[in-house]
């Protein structure tokens, strides 16, 4: 297995392509490269001439940041998965501005096991299912069942008005740098949707996996999720506004498992 440092408090290390002379800080350890002259996990040593580029380790300076006083809980364990019900606000994996304050990272820092990884991810401001691998060994087979659209992923949402669908909504999407809104453009990328709502409660199939899909889907259909800080109308982005939660939640998965065979179902 190639070298790769354990995580440090949760948080994954970084590799960097080193020039130079080896920085006094942080810590670097060679990498995984057949032109390296450094066998992988050589320390490297601070002041060393680095004959040329050499792709390095390292774990990156993680500032404070502000807790999120909303936690998850898992529903289900065993030795290749982990079904944890994600709370709205906590980010599933680091965003760029949240890295510790993530479900990734609590439960690797909970359970004492670095190798725990998302096998899919849930919007911040989305609760509920996030299926998650702890064995490296077994990870690719279950990677494949997203990247194949196998997993039957089941969400429910409330919207303010009353209304009655049951139907299948395709509709292309695109998304446009700066733009926190995903657009409707018959020429962007194309989703599908299964959606079969009455009174004030949508369930929701999303058959491709488009940023937003379910907030655009029912937004389109003229029923907005209530607490959507987004649709219709971008009321701009406060990744510590806790006053009104999403009322999307990821209710249900199912799958056959890719290791033992067998149908696997897990609901809240």
């Amino acid at each position: 297995m190639a070298f790769r440092p354990p995580a440090r408090e949760g948080i994954s290390p970084r590799k960097v392509m080193l020039t130079g002379i080896v920085p006094a800080t942080p810590t670097y350890w060679a990498g995984e490269a057949g032109d390296s002259a450094f066998s992988p996990g050589t320390r490297l040593e601070p002041g060393t001439v680095l004959p040329g580029p050499t792709l390095a380790w390292y774990h990156p300076s993680v500032p404070s940041e502000e807790p999120i006083l909303f936690d998850y809980r898992v529903v289900f364990e065993d030795g290749d998965l982990i079904v944890a019900d994600k709370p709205h606000f906590l980010p599933t994996t680091s965003n760029g501005r949240i890295v510790r304050e993530t479900l990734q990272t609590r439960l690797r820092v909970d359970l004492n096991e670095d190798s725990i990884v998302p096998l899919h991810r849930l919007d911040r401001l989305t609760s509920g299912l996030v299926l998650c691998s702890r064995n490296p060994r077994t990870r690719a087979a279950y990677q494949q069942l997203f990247q194949k659209r196998v997993v039957v992923k089941h969400y429910r949402a409330q919207v303010a008005a009353p209304f009655s669908f049951d139907g299948t909504v395709r509709l292309g999407m695109r998304r446009v740098r700066g733009e926190r809104q995903v657009r409707v453009d018959s020429t962007g990328t194309p989703t599908v949707t299964r959606v079969r709502a009455s009174g004030t409660t949508a369930d929701v199939w999303p058959l491709t996996g488009h940023t937003h899909q379910i907030r655009v889907v029912l937004n389109h259909l003229g029923h907005p999720i209530v607490g959507d800080d987004t649709y219709p109308v971008d009321r701009g982005l406060d990744l510590y506004d806790f006053s009104t939660p999403l009322l999307l939640s990821h209710v249900a998965l199912s799958f056959s498992d890719p290791v033992t065979g067998r149908k696997r179902e897990f609901q809240l």
